[in-house]
């Protein structure tokens, strides 16, 4: 009788344990990252650092992965991999989202050519920024998770040519990221706009298919595309690049409502200093790209100036062509104009 009774209890007790351990394992959930640009790239240092602390954060029930250098998807296929479901999560910026929703290239037209960081923000963190991800969610059926995070400002960079106003990238063909804005401006600019996606920059340049690339100080540093020939530099200001983080439906659905809070609250407490540190990454990327040879040149004020008024003469023409939503495009550029 008492062999039974002590058989009984280790049963209760066996069958307890295997109870908590099906919890604790139908309680874990796994959150995929996908994202082109290599490991050192700021985006995916912010994306790290933030991944390391949600985990932290949830005490082991979220699992989250990140898979640097396209190793899962170019950037282009990400927001459709993202709606489709195949992928948990991504931050692709806003030139691959103009695709899917127009007013995605609102970074690039003229009202924000020579923005400050401020101006930026105080739209793309207000009713401007939360419109814009309420489009993309119904278009794409995503969840972004809060706050767009910081790339930092496009700067014009070339292999041979040293350019020290814009009539002198007449003729260039340059690679761009992306974006029927950031084409039009460089048809404006009178050079030939070439998309060319990340992994396969450095081999272009090689080659000769561009001359230059638009982009950032950070990923010619990341990418470390001095080694591929570039020498020079120019600072427009033309574009201010940031990221969309989002995830699929799918795998935010399947996410309890105390995780999907903490996925948010998180991400909240990052962005700031993520900022911040892109801000200041830019900076050292650059004090690193004169050091390996590329000689750097800026726009003047006056120069800067005449090519915004220039730019803003073409921009009706680029809203209609884009079919962007004028009423949208003139209540960005309002805000902008509130922020001196």
């Amino acid at each position: 009788m008492q062999f039974m009774k002590h058989l009984t209890v280790a049963a209760l007790a066996a069958g307890m344990a295997m109870s908590v351990m099906q919890v604790r394992a139908a309680d874990s959930y796994k959150i995929d990252i996908s994202l082109e640009t290599g490991p050192n790239h700021v985006r995916n240092k912010a994306m790290n650092t933030w991944a390391e602390y949600l985990q932290d954060k949830s005490a082991g029930r979220l699992k989250v992965r990140v898979f640097h250098g396209a190793s899962k998807y170019k950037g282009s296929n990400v927001p459709k991999a993202l709606g489709q479901g195949a992928l948990d999560m991504g931050a692709p910026g806003h030139w691959h989202l103009g695709k899917y929703v127009a007013d995605f290239g609102l970074l690039f037209l003229p009202a924000f050519y020579g923005a400050s960081r401020e101006q930026i923000y105080a739209v793309m963190d207000g009713p401007i920024g939360k419109e814009l991800n309420a489009k993309i969610e119904k278009k794409l059926k995503v969840k972004v998770i809060g706050r767009h995070f910081d790339l930092g400002y496009g700067t014009m960079f070339f292999t041979k040519k040293a350019v020290t106003s814009h009539k002198d990238i007449s003729g260039l063909k340059m690679r761009v990221p992306g974006g029927a804005a950031n084409l039009r401006r460089f048809e404006t600019f009178d050079a030939s706009a070439i998309k060319v996606s990340w992994p396969d920059v450095p081999q272009a340049l090689q080659r000769g298919m561009v001359d230059g690339v638009l982009t950032t100080y950070e990923s010619v540093r990341s990418a470390k595309l001095w080694d591929s020939g570039l020498r020079h530099s120019f600072d427009d200001y033309q574009a201010y690049f940031q990221y969309v983080p989002m995830m699929s439906l799918k795998a935010w659905n399947r996410l309890p409502k105390d995780l999907q809070d903490l996925v948010v609250t998180s991400w909240e407490e990052q962005v700031d200093p993520n900022r911040k540190t892109a801000e200041m990454r830019q900076a050292s990327a650059k004090a690193a790209g004169v050091s390996h040879g590329i000689k750097t040149n800026a726009a003047s004020a006056a120069g800067l100036a005449a090519m915004r008024a220039k730019l803003l003469m073409v921009q009706p023409g680029i809203i209609e062509a884009l079919r962007m939503d004028v009423d949208f495009v003139a209540r960005a550029q309002a805000a902008v104009d509130k922020v001196k």
